[in-house]
């Protein structure tokens, strides 16, 4: 099994048109969940469905540190091949295949709220609460967005609609199974990271329903940072929101946790 090798600093990488620092307290909730610092918002109605490809886009205080820089030479075309158009391949034998992976998404009742946190401080949500109702966002305490949609028809995210309140990155992903989201799995992964390591800080990840593009981020968060094989970062976010990433977002999930299988075993 060849060796792979993640260089998570490297040299500076852009990581946005738009993401600026930005330094503001944020005024908190009283927790909701058991055993978490930060509280889920108020739920105001249940999410329409899933993203899919024609659809409408998808939604600290004290001074920010200086954020490291990244080298993405796993992620993208960098990355080495480890499944075919099947999600097989050559990958370690406890990886479960697509189908497997895609019966696990469809468990449970296909709703959600427009927001959930869905690991401490980390909430996952859509359009609405990202870019329609920033009273909510300030009543969270946000400190950080991520948009998923950045740049997409419907998205007015960016530095300057969110202010010097909040610290914002975009990444310009469409929720097509074509689309090679995985090029921005490990910038993405370093932007929540540096959020949740800023004290005080809560970050929403956004898309336009906060299903597909945006949680398919959060999910190679939680397998970057935290070592969560796919299955269980999956089964984590379940807990708290339904999600159903495209099939080609999907592929590049379980791509990602062979690699990261294979540096492990290294």
């Amino acid at each position: 099994m060849p060796t792979l090798v993640l260089h998570m600093f490297g040299a500076a990488v852009p990581v946005g048109a738009g993401q600026r620092r930005a330094a503001s307290p944020g005024a908190g909730m009283p927790g909701c969940q058991p055993g978490w610092p930060a509280p889920a918002p108020a739920h105001l109605a249940a999410c329409p469905g899933t993203e899919r490809a024609g659809s409408a886009l998808c939604p600290s205080s004290g001074r920010r540190e200086r954020r490291p820089a990244l080298d993405l030479s796993m992620s993208g075309a960098g990355a080495p091949d480890t499944q075919d158009a099947e999600g097989g391949g050559t990958c370690p034998e406890n990886v479960p295949s697509l189908k497997e992976i895609e019966l696990l998404l469809n468990t449970g009742r296909p709703s959600c709220n427009h927001v959930d946190e869905v690991w401490p401080n980390l909430f996952l949500g859509d359009l609405v609460t990202a870019q329609h109702n920033r009273f909510i966002l300030w009543k969270m305490g946000v400190t950080h967005v991520l948009n998923a949609a950045h740049g997409t028809s419907y998205s007015q995210g960016g530095q300057d609609f969110y202010g010097a309140t909040i610290d914002y990155y975009g990444v310009p992903a469409h929720d097509l199974p074509s689309f090679d989201i995985s090029q921005f799995f490990f910038s993405a992964a370093q932007f929540i990271h540096n959020a949740l390591n800023t004290p005080g800080a809560k970050i929403l990840v956004h898309c336009a329903v906060g299903v597909s593009r945006s949680a398919s981020l959060v999910l190679a968060y939680l397998m970057i940072n935290h070592h969560l094989p796919l299955v269980e970062a999956i089964k984590t976010v379940k807990e708290h929101r339904w999600i159903s990433p495209n099939r080609g977002f999907l592929k590049h999930l379980r791509n990602l946790d062979v690699q990261l299988r294979q540096r492990k075993d290294c």
